[in-house]
């Protein structure tokens, strides 16, 4: 007769049946089967992604599509098989999956940032150094509401804005919360942040008092921006900020449909677009980054659209149009540009986020398909 014992799916299933062992054999048992399952699957093929870009021949190619990220698999990260069998058998584990992506930020070190207000936690996706973890956990009793802006100082520090609580929640490297920024009364309602490096100033939009508070790193109040109207310097419902090398201020003024631009003691400089359905004009402006040659990036929310100007405010290209394809999105949000030429975008209703890349004067294959604008 066979020894049971030399059989090890046979040894499972007596551990399984026999109703005189105790739960913990039991899950011992489904552990042991599911090493083996596991260990005999093959690995998931990569996702190929499609050659995109834009603008469309014959004018020489200015951005590439690059990658969709929704989960820790997109950036080459999978669980261990060990943690696969604790999370089935037991049903521990944090869901990774991207819900609804608002605010992005990037790290010296180029990882990003993701605030997420469905899933209520800040993803950090890092695919350089193979990393993954999220943000959430304020004290052991609070975690984040509803974070929508998140930025990252010249230290490392994570600030995230979370419009529910109505302040910033500043997390180190460990994902530990070191302190909170703001008051009962500092603000109506809270969005988007930006933050000056050099100068370290951290600007937090109050979207529903039509400012732009100023505080410093530490979360000090120091002043604020505007007041709500339709004039230069004033607001309507603003909703995002970034900062550029020289402390410029840009922010997304939603619903007088442009974005402005302040210098570092907050003067008024300049502004982008007017309400319009033509390229240059908004219908909903939100997310704003600048690259390393001031280029600016305006997401327009209801164009499903990323336009870039230059400098002086003129319209360069767009890129991207309403979809649920590679390049395409559906009610994008937040934006930022890497270092790198990286540029990501938070696709909100499409739950993922959109990774292109700024090209240089290089043209692309001749094999590529060229992007629709």
């Amino acid at each position: 007769m066979m020894n049971l014992n030399t059989n090890p799916f046979l040894s499972v299933q007596v551990v399984l049946f026999n109703p005189n062992m105790k739960n913990i054999n039991i899950k011992r048992g489904l552990v042991i089967f599911m090493v083996m399952v596991l260990s005999a699957c093959a690995a998931a093929p990569v996702k190929k992604m499609p050659s995109i870009f834009w603008p469309k021949p014959p004018d020489p190619p200015k951005i590439s599509f690059v990658n969709t990220w929704s989960q820790p698999a997109d950036i080459g990260l999978e669980p261990s098989w060990f943690k696969k069998v604790v999370q089935f058998i037991f049903g521990k584990g944090k869901t990774a999956y991207v819900i609804r992506p608002s605010g992005v930020a990037v790290d010296s070190e180029g990882g990003v940032y993701v605030a997420d207000t469905g899933l209520q936690v800040v993803h950090y996706f890092d695919q350089k150094n193979h990393k993954y973890h999220q943000l959430y956990q304020i004290t052991q009793t609070e975690r984040l509401q509803n974070p929508i802006g998140v930025a990252v100082d010249a230290s490392g520090l994570i600030y995230v804005a979370d419009t529910d609580l109505n302040r910033i929640i500043v997390f180190n490297q460990k994902q530990k919360m070191v302190r909170i920024i703001g008051t009962e009364n500092w603000a109506k309602r809270i969005s988007g942040i930006a933050i000056d490096r050099l100068r370290e100033r951290l600007y937090v939009v109050d979207t529903m008092g039509h400012q732009i508070l100023l505080t410093s790193l530490e979360g000090e109040l120091k002043g604020s921006i505007g007041k709500r109207g339709i004039e230069a310097g004033t607001f309507n419902f603003p909703t995002y900020a970034t900062v550029d090398a020289d402390g410029d201020l840009y922010i997304s003024d939603s619903l007088n449909f442009r974005v402005q631009v302040f210098d570092p003691e907050g003067t008024f400089k300049m502004q982008l677009g007017s309400l319009g359905s033509q390229l240059g004009e908004f219908s909903r402006p939100k997310g704003v980054a600048v690259d390393r040659e001031k280029n600016i990036y305006v997401v327009d929310t209801l164009y499903d659209t990323v336009q870039v100007f230059n400098s002086s405010g003129e319209l360069l290209l767009n890129f991207g149009k309403s979809g649920t394809d590679p390049g395409r999105f559906w009610l994008p949000a937040g934006i930022a540009v890497a270092q790198d030429g990286h540029i990501y975008v938070a696709d909100v209703y499409n739950k993922r986020v959109q990774v292109f890349e700024l090209l240089q004067e290089e043209s692309p294959s001749s094999q590529s398909k060229p992007g629709e604008g």
